[in-house]
C-alpha cells in the first residue's frame, strides 16, 4: 500500500520555472542548471524503487516516499519509509554515478570520476540517525518500540561500489536495487513477532502524513536574484518561449507555432513559484502582457478566489488547482 506517493519535489519544479524566466546568458543560468540537474538525478534514483517495490505484497507494507518530519527544531527527511506490523525500513537513495568508495574511518563517502573527486557525508550515518529520530516521534505518539532497519540503495547502474576496508558492517547497510526485495524478505523472515496491530498501522499511517511538512524553497532568495531579472510573458508549453502571442482568444507561440488556449496558466503558476501566491490584476497585466479587459476574464474563468475591496483587490493562486484544471482542460 502506497500511503504517501512520491511526488516531483517543490525544489525541481521551481528550478525548472526559474530557468524558463531568467536569460540564456544570466551569469547564474550555470550553477541553476548544475543545480538542477544534482535534483533530477536524485529524483531518478529514487523512482527508481518504485519497480521493485511494486512486487511487494500491498498488504503486507504500507510504503511512505519523501517524508519530511520534524524532530526538536531541526527537520528530517525520509526518501522511503516501508511500515509492517513488525518492523519499519528507512531507505536512504544514492544514485550517484562512478567509483564510490565507502571510508567508515573518517564517516565519509568519496564519489571518483575521470573529471572530478567529491566527498559527501557518510549515508549509513545519515539514515541511521533518521531512525533515531524516527524512532523519538512514534514514542512521543505512545507507539510500542519496535525495531528499525536502514539501508542504502544505489541505484546508478554506472557506479562501481568499493570501499577502504573489508567489513560486514557495510555489507549489511550498503545494496544495490536489485536486490532490495530479497532484503526487504530477509528482515521480514527475521522480524517474526507482530508489534503494530492494524489498529496501530492506521494511527501511523495518519501521524506520519499529518506530521510530514513541505520543505519551502524560495529561488529568487537562494540565489540572491530580484524579480526584475526575470522574463515576463506567457511561455509555450511545447519549448519554452517567451513570450507567446495573443491572438484572437489563443496563444501562438512565434518561435514552433503552437497554439494554445490556456497557456497562460502554467505561466502563472510560474509566478505563484517565483514571485508569489497572490496577484492583481494590474500585475496579470503587466506579468502576461495583456489588456486589463483579458487579464479579468481570465482569472474570472479560472475561478480564483478574490481577496480584499475593490480597489486593493488580489486574486489567490491556488497551484493544485490549476494543476487540475490543466490535466483537466477545465476552463472556457
Amino acid at each position: 500500500m502506497i500511503a504517501k506517493p512520491r511526488k516531483i519535489p517543490v525544489h525541481i519544479v521551481k528550478l525548472e520555472a526559474l530557468l524558463r524566466r531568467i536569460p540564456s546568458h544570466h551569469p547564474k543560468r550555470p550553477q541553476i542548471e548544475a543545480d538542477l540537474a544534482k535534483r533530477r538525478a536524485g529524483y531518478k534514483g529514487e523512482s527508481a524503487l518504485d519497480y521493485h517495490l511494486s512486487f511487494l505484497p500491498q498488504k503486507e507494507y504500507v510504503i511512505f516516499h519523501d517524508l519530511r518530519l520534524q524532530s526538536g527544531e531541526y527537520f528530517f527527511q525520509i526518501d522511503t519509509l516501508i511500515l509492517t506490523s513488525n518492523y519499519i525500513l528507512l531507505i536512504e537513495v544514492k544514485h550517484l554515478f562512478g567509483t564510490l568508495t565507502f571510508e567508515p574511518e573518517f564517516q565519509q563517502l568519496v564519489r571518483s570520476t575521470v573529471d572530478a573527486e567529491d566527498v559527501f557525508p557518510d549515508p549509513i550515518i545519515q539514515v541511521k540517525r533518521q531512525a533515531s529520530q524516527l524512532q523519538k516521534l512514534l514514542k512521543d505518539h505512545k507507539f510500542p518500540e519496535a525495531p528499525i532497519e536502514t539501508l542504502v540503495v544505489i541505484t546508478n547502474v554506472l557506479s562501481r561500489i568499493t570501499t577502504s576496508q573489508t567489513t560486514d558492517y557495510l555489507r549489511r547497510y550498503i545494496i544495490r536495487d536489485t536486490v532490495l526485495v530479497n532484503r526487504i524478505q530477509r528482515f521480514t523472515f527475521q522480524h517474526s513477532t507482530p508489534i503494530y496491530p492494524p489498529k496501530l498501522i492506521k494511527k501511523a499511517i495518519r501521524i506520519l502524513n499529518k506530521s510530514h511538512t513541505e520543505a519551502r524553497f524560495d529561488p529568487l532568495s537562494a540565489y540572491d536574484l530580484h524579480q526584475n531579472e526575470l522574463i515576463e510573458g506567457t511561455h509555450c508549453p511545447r519549448c519554452n518561449k517567451i513570450p507567446m502571442r495573443r491572438l484572437h482568444g489563443k496563444w501562438l507561440c512565434t518561435f514552433c507555432y503552437h497554439q494554445s488556449k490556456i497557456a497562460h496558466i502554467e505561466s502563472l503558476i510560474d509566478y505563484a513559484h517565483l514571485i508569489g501566491k497572490t496577484i492583481t490584476n494590474k500585475k496579470v497585466c503587466d506579468y502576461l502582457k495583456v489588456e486589463r479587459d483579458v487579464a479579468r476574464r481570465m482569472l474570472k474563468s479560472l475561478e480564483v478566489m478574490e481577496v480584499g475591496n475593490t480597489k486593493g483587490r488580489e486574486y489567490m493562486i491556488e497551484v493544485e488547482k490549476l494543476v487540475e484544471k490543466l490535466e483537466k482542460k477545465d476552463i472556457d
